[in-house]
């Protein structure tokens, strides 16, 4: 499914300023509860509750293939983790994922893995299950 996109920049901004933020290897995550969750779901078909995700890239990062490069692995990143997360991530928030100056060069299973334990220390993302531990 296709992420909604948080477009205003006064939601960038709450979302800079709240407490719920990590900085990580390739990303630094913001996290915010999303006072509208209920209003999209309600225009949503299947009534699901989503989450809305804001991308920033900087000019740090290089040209315009560089901050492409970097917002599409963070997009894919975040798709990935959504998908494949059986229902470990959480729903109803907002979202930042600002990309940081090493993004240039890292492959996506790292940036993946960065973002994952950036959602984990927010709370926001349940631990992968060990297997063989229950």
């Amino acid at each position: 499914m296709k992420n909604i996109a948080i477009t205003e920049n006064h939601l960038f901004q709450k979302a800079y300023a709240s407490q719920k933020s990590v900085r990580g290897r390739y990303v630094y995550v913001y996290v915010l509860r999303d006072k509208a969750a209920g209003r999209i779901t309600k225009a949503d078909p299947l009534s699901r509750v989503h989450n809305r995700l804001g991308l920033t890239v900087g000019k740090k990062i290089g040209g315009a293939v560089e901050r492409v490069r970097a917002r599409r692995l963070l997009r894919e990143s975040y798709r990935l983790i959504e998908k494949d997360g059986d229902g470990r991530l959480g729903h109803g928030y907002l979202i930042v994922l600002a990309a940081s100056g090493r993004i240039n060069g890292a492959k996506m299973p790292e940036v993946r893995e960065d973002i994952e334990k950036s959602f984990v220390k927010l709370g926001i993302l349940k631990p992968a299950p060990v297997p063989g531990k229950e």
